[in-house]
């Protein structure tokens, strides 16, 4: 499954990464020693207390990202015990010497047990066009292999090891920064780290992703106040990383919030939707409820703006009728009202409704209470429709996704195709790797198809390791284009499974919906199924693009 040249040079290069994280224990512990036997000899010796801190924090933070699991979370342990105690300035009777023992035999039944599981690509240069990430991490060797993972993502990756040298940089910006929460000299961190990193990061307004090696309330609480969008605690996992990376890259890049208004007061209902438009969202305005029942499907609405009051019917009574159609069951609906009622406001807001805004409208809260319902709308149908190891759909998702977009095209013509993906000889990749192994290579699929493709494709992980695309827009020979440029950065992407290298490739089968205008959708995914399995009988590591042949 490997190319031998790559899979022997990507061997080398883990292997001397991991001696030299080797060495690096080897150098820590004698240090960690010495500095114990002068805690041992003076408990006075507050400095010398700190500096082992600082050795478990390293420790903590790094260990278990290079396969030392067990030495890590015993470290961090340690590095917690000591850190209530610097809390308080006093030194109470420690069993550093135990401790040290405790983590060298930790150590060695780690190293008795380690089994590498990475991944890298033998990619040589950056694309123009990916997205750069900022990395800022003190930690060089650290450093080297988030890097590495990363690029195998798809990902332009550059490097600093202290915050403060963001500020030396003024001719480019990166599309996300992923920033280690104590990766600055700086004595600020330690005073007033929020201060310290809204001053740093003030000039960024792109995603920011914090690490670090603490698992507690305070560090996430400390990383969101300083305009983080999330913190991931050392070791890290990689391809959830990169996952999560990949998503909030494409989401700026997202379809814009879909909002309908209902209103019978015309100019009220332009001027709402000029100011929602402005915000970027799509507005579709109706002064009648049966129009907006009969457009509801066309338009798949993600929030209802509503006024309570409608000729023949109430805001209320639409909410209960919606309430009745599973489909619509969970849509957002804000009221609009100048009711001053509280009892009636009650009333509307138990048949259905999530909240009110007085007339006159207030427009910043407004396009405020829109965002915010229809991003926990689009969380909420994420946790229901997706795939939790790869964020792709699921498969009855993707096949109703299919259905979808195959009945729009029967009202409003337009192309589409349709792609079934598999990975070539997985079985092999469990039965000789482990299960483990396995459910990285399938990460790593759903990783890089998140990122290669269009935010309005709709992707799916059918089952197992096989995939399936739904490429809106898009004709025969852009597709075949796309997946083989997935194929090819995916079998460049080398893993390891208990030290050993390997690489996967992926089988892949078309068809355009405009070949066969008289299929259904179930028979268009069969299709793409038949093209996967030519793919898979030529030889593998190809595509195939259904054809006239499949005809019969």
């Amino acid at each position: 499954m490997a190319d031998p040249t790559s899979s022997q040079a990507f061997a080398q290069r883990l292997k001397a990464l991991s001696e030299a994280y080797s060495k690096r224990l080897d150098a820590d512990f004698e240090r960690l020693q010495a500095l114990v036997e002068q805690v041992v000899e003076d408990p006075s010796r507050l400095d010398s207390l700190h500096q082992i801190h600082a050795v478990l924090h390293s420790l903590a933070g790094s260990a278990g990202t290079f396969g030392f699991e067990r030495l890590g979370r015993q470290a961090r342990e340690y590095e917690r015990q000591i850190n209530g105690l610097l809390k308080q300035e006093s030194i109470q009777s420690l069993p550093t010497r135990e401790w040290v023992a405790q983590l060298q035999d930790t150590l060695e039944a780690d190293k008795r047990q380690k089994a590498v599981v990475g991944l890298e690509t033998s990619r040589q240069d950056d694309v123009d066009g990916e997205p750069a990430i900022w990395l800022v991490e003190r930690d060089p060797m650290l450093a080297e292999y988030m890097a590495q993972q990363l690029h195998s993502f798809g990902f332009q990756v550059r490097h600093f090891s202290d915050a403060q040298d963001l500020a030396e940089v003024d001719d480019a910006s990166p599309d996300l920064l992923l920033i280690d929460h104590r990766g600055t000299r700086h004595a600020a961190i330690k005073t007033n780290p929020v201060d310290f990193w809204l001053s740093q990061l003030s000039r960024y307004s792109c995603p920011v992703l914090f690490t670090g090696s603490e698992e507690s309330f305070t560090a996430r609480l400390q990383a969101l106040r300083s305009g983080g969008q999330n913190y991931f605690a050392k070791p890290l996992d990689m391809i959830k990383l990169a996952s999560h990376i990949a998503q909030l890259i494409k989401t700026k890049d997202s379809q814009p919030e879909r909002v309908i208004i209902v209103e019978d007061d015309v100019e009220l209902s332009q001027h709402l939707a000029c100011v929602l438009e402005a915000a970027g969202m799509q507005v579709n305005v109706f002064d009648h409820p049966e129009a907006f029942f009969d457009a509801l499907n066309d338009i798949n609405p993600e929030l209802i703006l509503m006024d309570l009051w409608l000729p023949g019917i109430t805001g209320a009574e639409i909410a209960a009728l919606l309430g009745q159609m599973e489909r619509w069951s969970q849509l957002p609906i804000v009221y609009l009202s100048a009711e001053p009622d509280a009892e009636l406001r009650g009333q509307a807001l138990l048949k259905g409704g999530d909240a009110f805004l007085e007339k006159p409208i207030d427009t910043d809260l407004l396009v405020s209470l829109c965002r915010s319902r229809v991003v926990r709308l689009r969380r909420l149908e994420q946790t229901k429709t997706r795939d939790a190891l790869t964020g792709l759909l699921k498969h009855a998702s993707i096949k109703g996704a299919l259905q979808d977009q195959w009945q729009l095209a029967q009202r409003k013509p337009q192309g589409f195709c349709v792609v079934m993906l598999d990975i070539d000889h997985f079985k092999a990749v469990n039965d000789t790797y482990g299960h483990a192994v396995g459910d990285l290579v399938i990460a790593a699929v759903g990783t890089l198809l998140r990122q290669r493709f269009r935010s309005t494709d709709k992707l799916g992980r059918y089952g197992g390791e096989e995939f399936t695309l739904v490429l809106i827009d898009c004709t025969a020979d852009h597709a075949v284009s796309m997946v083989n440029s997935l194929r090819e950065d995916f079998s460049a992407i080398q893993f390891t499974g208990g030290g050993e290298p390997f690489a996967c490739t992926l089988s892949a089968g078309v068809v355009d919906n405009q070949d066969f205008p008289d299929d259904t959708a179930e028979s268009l995914l069969n299709r793409a199924d038949q093209a996967l399995y030519q793919a898979k009988n030529s030889g593998r590591n190809r595509t195939c693009l259904a054809s006239e042949t499949q005809r019969e």
